[in-house]
């Protein structure tokens, strides 16, 4: 037999195959891993996210970019819902708050962005009735207080009186500033009807809304001189008392009202000057510190003590002509004619609240 002429070669394709193989494999399995990499969104709180993550779940997802959620909070999809290239998680955090309702404290942790998401979370309807601070459309802020009160109309009936009005006749046997009653007044009756404001359950401003006359009132008649004398009688240029004190304290109790108010002093037309101050400060015994006021005799009964915010205590010992329904006239002296009409004008003409003292 012939011998070959060279040594016999080790057969060499099945290692290339298998290099071949491991060739291939490795960038496969490296695509694989690149894959297996999903590209997810996460939307927290309004801002927006994008993640490249292995996670499973949205729980792991979350986890993984380290946002914390608690058992009052919202996430969407929920929590153990698997995810895939492209989904989207949605985070919503509570915000713990306060709600006041009339008195009674809620703590609520509150999925929402304004007040009135707050008052709908806790069973309250923002569009009725309800006085609320802050505004509902005001941002929710963590540990704040919401103030929310009832609001509601409430009507009473009371048997009131019914003041006499006051005729005066000249008479020319009388000296000028002369007075004498020729018929005393008498006052009436009747039941009237109030519709009356009510928040969180404190009354505030009333109206009248029927009144039936039980009695009419009878008119006082006054003869008032007209007899003019020779000698001129002495002008009082000043007076002691120095009327009602801002700076009085509120009454810790009484009947409040919303009025229009605006002022006016001795020396206006038709004012009669101080004389006519020093007759009502004496008529109507009013203290020192007390000013006065003119009112509607039908909404206010002459007599009345009365609270005014920014001007003090006063009584009602004054009409006029323009005070009708719910407006008074403060009037100023202290300090004579320049100083007092000063005043008056700075008062202007404005809205205030008044307590009617018991």
């Amino acid at each position: 037999m012939r011998k070959p002429a060279h040594p016999a070669r080790p057969l060499k394709t099945p290692y290339i195959i298998i290099a071949l193989i491991a060739a291939l494999v490795v960038p496969v399995s490296a695509s694989g891993f690149a894959w297996a990499r999903k590209g997810v969104t996460v939307i927290v709180d309004g801002g927006t996210a994008y993640y490249r993550t292995q996670a499973d779940t949205v729980a792991d997802v979350l986890a993984e970019a380290g946002i914390e959620v608690d058992v009052h909070d919202v996430v969407t999809p929920a929590a153990d819902a698997a995810i895939s290239d492209g989904s989207t998680i949605v985070v919503r955090h509570a915000i713990p708050v306060k709600i006041d309702c009339n008195g009674e404290i809620l703590d609520l942790d509150v999925v929402g962005t304004t007040v009135a998401d707050a008052l709908v979370a806790a069973g309250l309807d923002p569009s009725l009735g309800l006085d609320v601070q802050p505004e509902v459309e005001s941002p929710l802020r963590a540990d704040m207080t919401i103030v929310a009160k009832d609001v509601f109309l409430r009507i009473s009936q009371e048997e009131v009186d019914m003041p006499f009005d006051i005729i005066e006749k000249q008479d020319a046997s009388m000296v000028v500033g002369q007075r004498k009653v020729l018929t005393a007044g008498v006052v009436g009756r009747a039941i009237r009807v109030y519709e009356i404001v009510v928040t969180g359950g404190v009354e505030g401003a009333r109206y009248v809304k029927a009144e039936q006359v039980l009695t009419e009132p009878v008119p006082q008649v006054v003869a008032v001189g007209s007899k003019k004398v020779t000698k001129q009688l002495p002008v009082i240029a000043s007076i002691t008392h120095k009327g009602a004190k801002k700076t009085a304290a509120p009454p810790a109790s009484g009947t409040k009202m919303t009025v229009t108010a605006t002022a006016y002093t001795p020396w206006d037309a038709g004012c009669g000057g101080l004389p006519v101050i020093q007759r009502k400060l004496a008529a109507y015994n009013i203290p020192e510190g007390w000013g006065i006021v003119a009112v509607d005799p039908k909404v206010i009964p002459l007599g009345s003590k009365v609270y005014v915010s920014g001007y003090g205590n006063a009584i009602a010992a004054d009409t006029g002509g323009a005070i009708r329904g719910n407006r008074i006239d403060v009037c100023f002296w202290a300090g004579g004619e320049s100083v007092a009409r000063k005043a008056a004008i700075n008062w202007g003409r404005r809205t205030v609240t008044i307590t009617i003292i018991k």
